[in-house]
């Protein structure tokens, strides 16, 4: 899993990553296992690392495997044969590596190249990951901020309209408000011009009663 996969899995994941249990000592190698480098003291050693750590240690580990550097390799295919003649670690690789440069001409200049080469791995690493990380922010993280933004001023526009359209039923509600009253008034004055004019015509004609007595 690449480091951008690792990334995206550590942002979009909802659930957290259990806690990887300790590994139990493993037997020692023999030859043609992986390389087993003394480790650092106990005073030295980083604390465990758990969950999403460990995942991005695993990708770290696999890329710098010391078995990628010959030198290393090769002093371990000296120290293998010795675990059980010499249990002590350090004078162990002592013995390896003087025969390593009677029979191979290993230096340990070479084994503190090897272990160069392997920093220098790790950091090209870390640089990698800071730029899919940051390519990762942009895409994925600032993306979805321009989103935001965009769907904000989207509420704000939508906002405004509604005020707008709020405004527009008020003035709509007193001009309807205006014309009910004067339909009511209309009606009134439709009324009373009515009972006048029937009341005039009437009058009208009883007066033709009269006349054409």
């Amino acid at each position: 899993m690449s480091f951008k996969d690792l990334i995206k899995n550590a942002i979009f994941e909802e659930e957290p990553q259990p806690a990887q249990p300790v590994q139990p000592a493993q037997p020692a190698p023999t030859r043609g296992t992986r390389p087993s480098i003394p480790a650092p003291s106990a005073s030295a050693a980083m604390p465990p690392a758990t969950g999403r750590d460990n995942e991005f240690y695993g990708r770290l580990a696999k890329q710098t495997d010391l078995t990628a550097v010959p030198e290393l390799a090769k002093i371990e295919s000296f120290a293998a044969p010795l675990v059980d003649v010499i249990p002590d670690r350090v004078l162990r690789y002592k013995a390896a590596m003087a025969t390593a440069q009677s029979q191979a001409g290993l230096t340990k200049a070479a084994i503190l190249k090897g272990f160069d080469s392997l920093l220098a791995t790790l950091d090209l690493a870390s640089t990698s990951f800071a730029s899919q990380s940051d390519e990762i922010g942009k895409n994925d993280v600032d993306g979805k901020a321009a989103r935001i933004a965009d769907l904000n001023a989207s509420i704000e526009q939508k906002q405004k309209e509604i005020a707008d359209m709020q405004q527009q039923v008020k003035a709509m509600q007193a001009q309807a408000e205006t014309s009910r009253t004067r339909l009511q008034q209309a009606k009134s004055n439709f009324q009373a011009a009515y009972q006048r004019r029937k009341a005039e015509i009437e009058q009208q004609r009883k007066e033709f009663e009269t006349i054409l007595q």
